[in-house]
């Protein structure tokens, strides 16, 4: 689906945002590894952070979210897969992991891009990147 709006990439990055930390959530039990634990319960606290930014981001600017279309921004590309497989080890989850914070990544970067008139949203969309980035790097370790 084109998110050919200001409020479209909004509700996706929510939709996205929720559904990641559910998977955080609920893949942090299932680890035997602490250490990749603790990240999965860091990236759930980090998920919950983001909700709230995005949703304070959408509502300072909701006046915007009608007036600049948007072209060229697909949902598609970056849905991330949070599935959880039934027969699944640390490394398994942690690829996942590591899939959905390159996944979110790209998504935030080009929607910056997309939302540059908003230089707030944008911004805040760059720093959302650099995190995914940061966690996908700390994964791979």
């Amino acid at each position: 689906m084109e998110l050919g709006t200001f409020g479209a990439i909004m509700t996706f990055a929510l939709e996205v945002e929720n559904e990641v930390t559910s998977f955080y959530e609920s893949t942090r039990q299932k680890v035997k590894d602490q250490d990749l634990a603790s990240t999965f319960s860091s990236l759930a606290t980090r998920g919950q952070k983001r909700i709230k930014t995005i949703e304070r981001i959408r509502r300072e600017n909701v006046t915007e979210m009608i007036l600049e279309p948007i072209s060229g921004l697909y949902s598609d590309a970056f849905q991330p897969k949070t599935a959880i497989p039934e027969t699944h080890d640390d490394q398994t989850l942690r690829k996942i992991a590591r899939e959905i914070e390159k996944s979110l990544q790209a998504f935030y970067t080009q929607a910056a891009v997309k939302i540059d008139f908003l230089s707030e949203a944008a911004y805040a969309f760059e720093l959302l990147a650099e995190a995914n980035e940061d966690a996908s790097r700390r994964l791979s370790d």
